[in-house]
């Protein structure tokens, strides 16, 4: 079954956006998911999408895996589109449920 990983992440995105590096090190190749010659002046905008879509896309893979298996859906990263035709927005949702013992040092993977 589909799981939120970093591989799984990685189909959604460009080939070669998500590498890893060796020494529990992944790179997340922002030139490469946007297709953009990037600088640290570069807006951040392109990129945080490309990134909040994939996990969209991934989180509706997971959900159809889900499904198939009986299972209920999760809930991770969403997106839709808001506003009106003449100016329509991108608005994303990602939820994370947290152990309020440790709270965000102990973030729960729905898929588990």
């Amino acid at each position: 079954m589909t799981t939120l990983s970093y591989s799984a992440l990685a189909e959604k995105l460009a080939a070669g956006s998500i590498e890893f590096v060796g020494n529990n090190q992944l790179k997340l190749n922002f030139n490469l998911a946007t297709a953009e010659n990037l600088t640290l002046n570069t807006s951040c905008v392109k990129g945080i999408v490309k990134l909040l879509q994939a996990l969209s896309a991934l989180t509706d893979q997971v959900n159809a895996a889900r499904i198939n298996a009986n299972l209920p859906p999760i809930q991770f990263a969403s997106q839709q589109i808001t506003g009106t035709p003449e100016a329509p927005e991108f608005e994303f949702t990602v939820r994370v449920k947290v152990d309020t013992a440790l709270f965000v040092d102990n973030l729960d993977d729905p898929t588990d």
